[in-house]
């Protein structure tokens, strides 16, 4: 029992030192743009991309946002949105599953491919895992053939041990052939203009939280 509690003990310590780690800084979404075309997948409401496309500095023609949703079946929001990145010379595109991108934007590659808190609303387990890990492991590998050289995938997640677990990050990136990725503190309240849309419905699962992380895989 003493060596089981050593290692829980060691494995609290690396949890705590990775979110000290986690917050020295925040991931430059801004810059990433400013570096090549960029992938938005699981846009929900297009409001990430929206709030990006409308910074300074940023090539609005580099990006692709797209949501998995069919066009029919967008939240009034998000159609707006989509309307007003179309404007700006956004292109968009509705339909895309992220675990599948070849289907729907063939052989194209990206500097940067960004996926934000991805959810499948379920918690019932798809081959003995949880079904979100299993969602981030299918994307990460549908990106893989998708990034160009130095490319980055980039996930941001609520910061909790309940999402550490479920998710499971660093397994994922294992299984798509990526390091561990860097770990970078997130805050949804610096992009003016998001809120983010759950899944199943139009409510927000970031509300009931306080701690956000982004995590950035290398290519």
């Amino acid at each position: 029992m003493e060596a089981v509690q050593q290692a829980v003990d060691r494995s609290d310590l690396q949890l705590s030192h990775k979110k000290l780690l986690k917050r020295k800084e925040k991931f430059d979404f801004s810059a990433r743009l400013r570096l090549g075309r960029v992938l938005f997948v699981g846009e929900g409401n297009f409001s990430f991309s929206l709030s990006l496309a409308k910074q300074k500095a940023v090539s609005v023609s580099s990006i692709l946002a797209t949501a998995y949703e069919a066009e029919d079946d967008l939240t009034d929001a998000a159609y707006q949105n989509a309307g007003k990145l179309i404007g700006l010379g956004v292109q968009v595109k509705t339909g895309v599953d992220a675990t599948r991108l070849s289907e729907t934007i063939g052989s194209r590659r990206f500097a940067t491919i960004i996926f934000q808190f991805p959810n499948v609303a379920s918690r019932d387990p798809k081959y003995v895992q949880n079904p979100n890990h299993v969602l981030v492991s299918r994307f990460l590998k549908s990106s893989r053939p998708h990034l160009k050289r130095g490319g980055v995938v980039v996930i941001s997640t609520v910061d909790s041990p309940f999402y550490e677990g479920a998710l499971k990050m660093n397994e994922a990136a294992r299984k798509a052939g990526f390091a561990e990725p860097d770990i970078y503190d997130y805050q949804p309240s610096d992009f003016a203009g998001y809120t983010h849309q759950n899944t199943a419905d139009e409510d927000s699962a970031i509300d009931d939280h306080g701690s956000f992380a982004t995590f950035a895989f290398s290519g």
